[in-house]
This record gives C-alpha cells, structure tokens and sequence, in this order.
C-alpha cells in the first residue's frame, strides 16, 4: 500500500470511528426514551437494527485484516439491515408485518429444535446398538444399558415443543396463517424497489461466504479474494452510515413511536 492509499485508509477509519460512535449515541438516546406500552416494540426493533448493525460492521473490519469470509458476511448482514431499516421505516404496516415475522422465525426455530433433537436421538440410539454388537463383556453390557435408557427416555423436545406452541398460539393471535413464512430479505428489496442495488451485492457475499465453487477453489490460492476486501469495507461504511442516518432523523422526528400508514 503506497503513502496515498494509506493516508486515504487512516481518514476513513478515524471518520467511521467517529461514526460508530454516533451509532452508540443513538443507541443510547433510544433506550432512555420514554413510550408507552403500545411503542416500545418499535423501540425494540429499531435499537436492534443499530445493535446489528454495529456488530456487522466490526465483522467487516476484522474480517479485512484476518478473514475475507467474515467480511463477507458482515457486509451481507449489513446490506439486508439497509433495505430491513428502510422498509419499517416506511409505514406502520411494514413495521407490524416485519414485527409478525419474528413470531414466525421463532416457531420455526423452536420447530427446528425439535426435528434436531429427534434426528440426532435416533442417530444416537443406531450408533449405541452398533458399538453394544462390537464388543463384549463388561463393555458391551454397559452400552446395552445406555441404549435401553436412551429408548426408554426418548428424544427431550419437551421444552422446543411447548415454545413452538407459545408462538403458533401468537400467530393465531396476530391473524397469521398456519404456514405463514418470514419474508426473504430480497422479496423486501423488491417492495421497496431497491433490488438493482441490492441483488449484486448479495450475490457477491454469497459466492464468497458460502462453500460455492469459488470460494473453495479460492482457498487454495493465499489472498486470491483479497481484491474484493476495498469494496466490502467501503460499501459496508456507507450502509451502516445510511442505516444510521435514516433512524437517526427519524427518532429525532417522532421518537420511538411506529411510523404513521
């Protein structure tokens, strides 16, 4: 890196300390705001956003210096808390809806919970009855035993199960239907018309973050990826300035109430 690349990076680095800062400001200004009950979702949510927002961004910058594939992926995080911030921003219905969705997610994990728990049960019980046919004696008598009180004691999804019945009664409770399903980050892009600038990006991440075809080719390659860093830490600054930017204006307007339809 020559001197003019080099006093570029230390500008740009005390100015987004200064902007983190920023963001730990407004964090702070959205936790000690007074709301009433029916607003402090809202609240919730949009300190979230930062909250995220700031931890993405930290992934971004260790992810220069140390992993490209966790820049990668904080860049991604922070491209879907873009287009997330503008959409509930927006209107009080985008807020609601984006709100229900979390009562999806969090049936859908617990459900997922459970699918884990009884998969890696029945593959524990497989494997204790192939060890007890391989051995002998003292050793095969106690697996003989582990196995009999593994089947006996059956999968533990009681407590995934009675979670997942708390949030399919709160869909109930918020008009959603039974097969209800969060929406992609992208589908949201296209609501708000923001899919040009977002599907590129998230492409880019993807290819690099997943285990597609070229990230595992690039592997072998030291620093093969390491063109694309500028690009995920500049695009990265810019997203978390704008996500601040727009929540920030928008609490100094209304608060923390839900935006208005």
């Amino acid at each position: 890196m020559n001197t003019k690349d080099q006093g570029h990076s230390d500008e740009l680095n005390e100015a987004m300390s200064q902007a983190v800062e920023r963001v730990r400001q407004l964090c702070r200004g959205i936790q000690e705001a007074t709301a009433n009950e029916e607003e402090v979702w809202f609240g919730n949510l949009i300190l979230g956003i930062l909250n995220c927002a700031l931890l993405d961004y930290y992934s971004v910058e260790i992810g220069a210096r140390k992993s490209i594939y966790l820049a990668a992926w904080g860049r991604r995080n922070l491209l879907e808390l873009k287009v997330i911030t503008t959409y509930v921003l927006a209107s009080e219905k985008n807020a609601i809806d984006f709100r229900n969705d979390l009562v999806i997610d969090a049936k859908e994990f617990y459900e997922a919970m459970t699918k884990h728990h009884q998969a890696s049960h029945k593959k524990l019980l497989t494997t204790l009855s192939e060890i007890a046919n391989q051995e002998k004696d003292a050793i095969r008598g106690a697996v003989e035993q582990a196995l009999l009180k593994e089947t006996e004691r059956g999968p533990q999804t009681g407590a995934t199960d009675s979670e997942a019945a708390t949030y399919k009664q709160l869909m109930v409770d918020f008009g959603l239907k039974e097969n209800a399903k969060p929406k992609r980050v992208s589908e949201i892009a296209r609501l708000i018309s923001e899919e040009a600038e977002f599907n590129p990006m998230f492409k880019i991440c993807s290819k690099i973050m997943h285990r597609t075809v070229l990230s595992i080719a690039s592997s072998t390659t030291r620093g093969s990826l390491d063109e694309a860093i500028p690009l995920l830490v500049d695009s990265s600054a810019c997203d978390l300035l704008s996500i601040y930017e727009s929540i920030n204006v928008y609490f100094r307007e209304r608060g923390i109430r839900p935006p208005e339809n």
